[in-house]
């Protein structure tokens, strides 16, 4: 008996305890349920501005010379002078003398011209009395010869005549080559000959560029070329010659000018596929500081100015030129808009979007049409950190 008791007794206490634990579990409150609400994210909005806008776009360019040429000469001689100004940038004058050559030979040939012409003359004046005599004494023959009236010696001597004047006015072009000028007002970019240098006709000795003007050629894409709003061909009456300023470091000053662009291409450039603008500059030498030719620049076209546009941060576009707009009922609304011009940090749009509705600017994986979002302003993003910010250096 008392083995049995044994025995059975941790039985009891083991079946004992497995049915209190079976009692609790059985018999325990259910946890309460709570439903997690869904988050709707926060983004930060801007407004939809009007402002009066310029359209600007940018490119770059070389600065180069709308008149440039090899000065070649048109004689054959020894160079007897050059100028002070006959260097490598060197400043003249249309019409200043920059190379003297040696005239000796053309100052010859002038005075055998001259002569040519006296003896020429005189020949002329000898027929035309000899002309005259044979008119009185033929003056009763009947059909006298034009031989007889001296006519074909008097048309010989006349045409005699006129070659020496010729000869006497190529001798004296000639002499006047002797001195090498250029008819525009410009600056010497290389020279190749100096004094007592042989040149002949032909000869190059120099290159030079006028400074009136000077040409840059903008190259623009067709996103550029739809900014402007400029047709292909376009050229420019002055009213309507848009307004470009160039940009440049010189001397490592920031220096700027202003021009006017006068044409754009009527075809595109194969290798690179853009459409290049004209643009001009008057008088780029007496600047204070001068657009040299040569320099690169950058280069701002003003197009037209728009007095109601409607203006998204840059940050506002998304792919596809969309945005997301957040609606009256804090919901999201994607729509789709035609960009009339952007920049860096702006965009011009035009679509269904109204002056003051709120536009996205924040990243956002996954949009919805309709999804729920909570909306923050950069200054209350700003306040919001700065709190936190005295709430962790107060603790």
């Amino acid at each position: 008996m008392n083995r049995l008791t044994k025995i059975l007794a941790p039985v009891a206490v083991i079946a004992t305890g497995a049915g209190i634990i079976f009692a609790l579990d059985v018999f325990k409150p259910e946890p309460e349920k709570k439903q997690e609400a869904s988050q709707a994210p926060s983004l930060f909005v801007e407004k939809v501005s009007s402002q009066e806008v310029t359209i600007k776009v940018v490119t770059q360019a070389e600065v180069k010379a709308n008149t440039e040429v090899n000065v070649i000469s048109q004689i054959t001689g020894m160079v007897k002078a050059v100028s002070p100004e006959y260097i490598e940038g060197g400043s003249f004058n249309a019409g200043e003398t920059l190379v003297w050559i040696d005239d000796a030979d053309y100052q010859l040939a002038l005075k055998r011209a001259q002569a040519q012409v006296a003896s020429a003359s005189v020949r002329v004046e000898q027929v035309e009395a000899d002309a005259e005599v044979a008119r009185r004494q033929l003056r009763g023959v009947k059909n006298p010869s034009a031989l007889a009236l001296k006519k074909p010696q008097l048309a010989e001597a006349k045409a005699n005549l006129i070659a020496a004047e010729a000869d006497l006015a190529l001798a004296q072009l000639n002499l006047s080559r002797t001195k090498i000028s250029l008819p525009f007002k410009g600056r010497l970019k290389s020279i190749e000959a100096n004094v007592g240098q042989f040149i002949s006709v032909g000869s190059n000795i120099g290159r030079a560029f006028a400074t009136d003007k000077v040409k840059l050629r903008l190259p623009l894409t067709d996103n550029q070329l739809a900014s402007l709003r400029l047709p292909i061909g376009f050229i420019a009456t002055k009213d309507n010659a848009p307004v470009v300023n160039f940009k440049a470091m010189v001397a490592g000053q920031a220096m700027s000018w202003q021009g006017r662009l006068n044409r754009v291409d009527a075809a595109y450039d194969s290798s690179t596929r853009l459409l290049y603008a004209l643009a001009e500059v008057e008088n780029p030498y007496e600047q204070a500081v001068p657009l040299a030719v040569g320099l690169y620049v950058s280069a701002e076209i003003f197009g037209e100015t728009m007095q109601q546009a409607l203006v998204i941060p840059r940050a506002a576009l998304r792919a596809g030129n969309k945005i997301y707009v957040v609606n009256s009922k804090k919901k999201l609304d994607v729509r789709e808009v035609q960009v009339v011009d952007k920049t860096a940090d702006r965009v011009l749009i035009q679509g269904a979007v109204q002056v003051g509705e709120e536009v996205v600017i924040s990243p956002l994986r996954n949009p919805t049409q309709g999804m729920a979002v909570t909306t923050l302003h950069k200054d209350e993003g700003a306040a919001a950190k700065l709190s936190e910010q005295e709430t962790l250096s107060n603790g």
